[in-house]
Parts: C-alpha cells; structure tokens; sequence
C-alpha cells in the first residue's frame, strides 16, 4: 500500500487480503457472507423506492458488493474506491481515499463497510463527513467499534490492528447528514420513506 496520510501503518498486499478475505482457515468472513449483505443493501434500497444509477463502493476490496448491484441495479454505474496499490492494480479500482474523493457528482447509493477503523480519528472524521457530499440517496454504513470488539468479534479472526472508537462516536458524526432505518442502512436527512410504525428503528 501506498503511504496515505491518517491511514494505519498496515500492508494492504496479496497476504493481508488472503489472511482476512480468502483462506477459509482465517477469514472473518466469506464472500458468500459479503453477497448476502449486498443483496440486502440493494433490495432495502429498491424497497424503499431509490433510484439508483450511481453506486459508490468506498473501500471495496475484493469488490464482493459489485455481483449484487449488476443485479439489482443492471443500468448503474459502479465505482470501486481502495487506496491498496495490490487491489487496485489487480482489479482496477479507483485508487482514491474516502477521506477525500470529490467526483462531479455524488451517488445514489454509498456502501462503507469495515474501512474507517484503519483511519485515525482526524481522517475519520473527514471521512465522515465526505460521505455527507458522497452520498445523495442512501448509505451503507459499517464499522467495527469498542463495543463490537468487547462482545460480537471473533478475535482469533478479526484484524486487531485498528482504531476502536465507541458506536456513539460514529452515530453522532453520522447524524449530521443521515437518518437511520436499521440494518447499517441509512438514508439522507429530507429523504422520508414510508415506513410503518415496527419497520422503525425502536428507541
């Protein structure tokens, strides 16, 4: 990996990707898992009644979200973001960081999955607030904080090589620009869906 400011100091390369992503031994998750998570995404999004033409996947990796969106959304345009010189050479994403990419347009639908626990907090909270401009529909927001760690990681197989900040800390910064609906799916502050009082998100 390239040096990116706010980024931590881990080899994105061929070994890391295997280790987390691949080898069924190690990984903390397959790409069957990855899929399912983007059929999700994608259908909540067509529930819900976005159109979606422009998808940004922000952080993408081995770009396991790309299947469901060709499906789901067969017309719109899909841009995988990654600052690892690896993936990007291998896969041809767009070697930008999510901190501070600024296309012409923003997108309908934003997926970041497990990405800002490699930035420190001032990176982060860029990041954050970038996706407020990247992201005109909806967001797919995901990320492994203190809590997660505590209770729900399996840590023989999760990379301990991060930030771990409290959940409220991300809600809060996320709250400027989006509503939550649940699931990690958040939507535009302005944008109201029809939602029945129990698919609320309950207090």
């Amino acid at each position: 990996m390239s040096a990116k400011k706010g980024v931590c100091p881990l080899l994105f390369d061929a070994g890391f990707y295997r280790r987390y992503y691949v080898d069924p031994r190690t990984r903390v998750a397959s790409r069957e898992d990855a899929v399912r998570l983007g059929r999700f995404v994608c259908a909540y999004a067509g529930y819900l009644g976005f159109t979606v033409r422009r998808v940004l996947d922000a952080g993408c990796g081995l770009g396991h979200f790309r299947g469901p969106v060709r499906k789901a959304f067969p017309r719109a345009r899909y841009v995988g973001l990654e600052t690892s010189d690896y993936l990007c050479r291998r896969f041809g994403w767009l070697q930008e960081s999510v901190t501070d990419y600024a296309p012409k347009e923003p997108f309908d639908l934003v997926f970041c999955h497990d990405v800002l626990q490699y930035l420190d907090d001032r990176s982060a909270v860029r990041a954050l607030s970038n996706l407020g401009r990247l992201s005109r529909g909806a967001l797919y927001f995901s990320v492994l904080t203190a809590e997660d760690w505590r209770r729900n990681a399996d840590r023989s197989r999760t990379d301990s090589g991060v930030r771990l900040r409290p959940a409220a800390w991300y809600q809060a910064r996320l709250r400027r620009h989006f509503r939550h609906l649940g699931g990690g799916f958040l939507v535009r502050r302005g944008f109201d869906p029809l939602l029945w009082e129990l698919e609320r998100p309950w207090v």
